[in-house]
Formats: C-alpha cells, structure tokens, sequence
C-alpha cells in the first residue's frame, strides 16, 4: 500500500468571504494535480473526476489511485493512495458542548473529559471521524458517533487502527490544526 499526504498554507487575507470558498476548493484542486504530477507524473486535466452517491470524487478510469482533498482555515491537504483514503483538516477552535456529547462515546469522551483542551482533544477527534467517513464514501450519511477511535496517551502523533471499524488512521497536531488521515 502506497500513501502519501500533501499540506499547503494559502494566504486569503482580503478575498471576500463568498470568493474564498471558490478560491479554497480551486486551491485544494491545485494541490491534488501537484501531487497527481508529483506521484504518478500525470496532469490533473487528463484524468476525468467523477462523485460517488454521496458524493466523494474518485478518477473515472484511474480506480488504482484513490484521493481525497480537505481544506480548513489557510491550509489544505490532498491525500493520494492505493487504497480508499480519507483526509481532514480542522482548525482548532471552540466547540460547544451538545457536539461533543452527540458526536463521541465511550473512550472518546473518557479523552476530551480528561485533556487540559477539550475543544482541541475534540478537534482531534473530530477530523479523525471525518477523514474515517470521507474514506468509506458515506460522508455526513454516516452517524459519527458508530465510528470510534481511542486516542488516549496521544501526544502530537498517532498511527492505528480504528477502535470498531476497518482501518488504519494517522493523527498528528500541527500546532494550529488537526490533520487526519483514514485509510480503508
């Protein structure tokens, strides 16, 4: 199994709110056909980019290099694999309470409970539920508190298994945010 992940910070300071979303995934696109030129030595505009029931992008006639793009504050992150791969990145920031409880069980709240960040423990989790769902293609169908990962003891980077599902997971903090990365 061959994975790879690329980052990218981007400065958007004065684009407008309603041209920064354009102009995130137009940069996110960017940075796959990098790594797509990087990886396999192809160009972006020959491979044709087709979406799943739920919506997750795959390559038409390329189902042998499997994707997935992510993008969060300034920065943003395309993974690339031979098998289906998830990737997310969130920023740190304030998350209210009623999310937390909705949204982990178990361990994960033993976890968040237990850190001296909660939002930032959170956030952590977080991105590792999102990455887990963007790799089975279910997207925001699938209810994130059925998929669990214990990552109590982490300590800036972690590589497992995910706790009740199939598949493998690195987690690291970056400083201001959480990249994520779920393979199937």
């Amino acid at each position: 199994m061959s994975c790879k992940i690329y980052l990218q910070k981007y400065d958007y300071s004065g684009v407008l709110r309603g041209q920064r979303k354009k102009l995130e995934s137009r940069n996110g696109l960017s940075l796959l056909d990098h790594a797509v030129k990087d990886e396999y030595g192809l160009d972006l505009t020959s491979l044709e980019i087709e979406r799943g029931i739920h919506g997750k992008p795959y390559f038409k006639d390329r189902r042998d290099i499997c994707f997935n793009i992510s993008h969060s504050g300034d920065y943003a992150a395309a993974a690339l694999c031979s098998r289906e791969v998830g990737v997310d990145i969130q920023v740190f920031r304030h998350i209210k309470d009623n999310v937390i409880n909705k949204l982990c069980r178990g361990a994960e709240l033993e976890y968040i409970g237990s850190s001296p960040d909660r939002d930032r423990a959170f956030i952590m989790l977080w991105a590792l539920k999102e990455s887990y769902i963007k790799a089975t293609g279910d997207g925001m169908t699938f209810p994130m508190s059925e998929v669990n990962f214990d990552i109590r003891g982490f300590d800036g980077e972690l590589v497992g298994r995910v706790s009740n599902r199939e598949g493998l997971y690195l987690l690291r903090d970056c400083g201001s945010f959480a990249l994520a990365a779920c393979v199937l």
